[in-house]
């Protein structure tokens, strides 16, 4: 059980630059679309699919950067 739980740290903290600076670049472009949607307003479908999408960016890049 201990061995489990310190295999499962070690594989997180051994997250690689590329897929950080991935998650970096994901969550900079979710905030974006986010910011997209809400000057476009949800009034239009485009405008609700930029939100959405930049809202799962977002949470799809912290997870890539292992936070």
């Amino acid at each position: 059980m201990e061995f489990a739980a310190r295999e499962a740290v070690g594989r997180r903290a051994m997250t690689s630059a590329k897929v950080v600076f991935i998650g970096e670049v994901a969550q900079i472009g979710g905030v974006g679309a986010v910011v997209l949607g809400i000057v476009l307003s949800l009034h239009h479908w485009g405008a609700a699919a930029a939100l959405v999408g930049g809202i799962a960016a977002y949470f799809v890049g912290k997870k890539l950067r292992g936070m």
